[in-house]
């Protein structure tokens, strides 16, 4: 009568393999969130940097760091920002602000 199955080295290997995988797998989930985390930050460093170079803006978050310049240029208003994330993700913004040429048709 032959027995069925199999056998004690079929079994580890096919452990040893499919710890293997499991373990790449994660490691490769972990590196798609940390590259998803640092664009979001990314994203979000722009967005702040853009937001601030209005002449009047909302304060930043808690943890985010701002210096802002605002001087006139040439008969405009020129505004530079450095937005640093609480990650250490660095965007610098600049904006000229000129006033708009009346229109002659009143």
């Amino acid at each position: 009568m032959r027995q069925r199955g199999f056998s004690l080295p079929e079994v580890l290997c096919a452990l040893v393999l499919f710890a293997t995988v499991l373990i790449l797998l994660l490691n490769y989930h972990r590196g798609l969130q940390q590259g998803s985390e640092a664009q979001w930050q990314t994203r979000q460093v722009w967005r702040y940097a853009l937001e601030q170079t209005e002449p009047e803006s909302l304060p930043l978050p808690d943890g985010w760091l701002m210096q802002k310049q605002q001087q006139p240029c040439e008969g405009c208003l020129c505004i530079s920002v450095v937005i640093t994330s609480p990650q250490g993700h660095i965007g610098q913004l600049s904006k000229r602000i000129c006033p708009f040429p009346k229109s002659n048709q009143e």
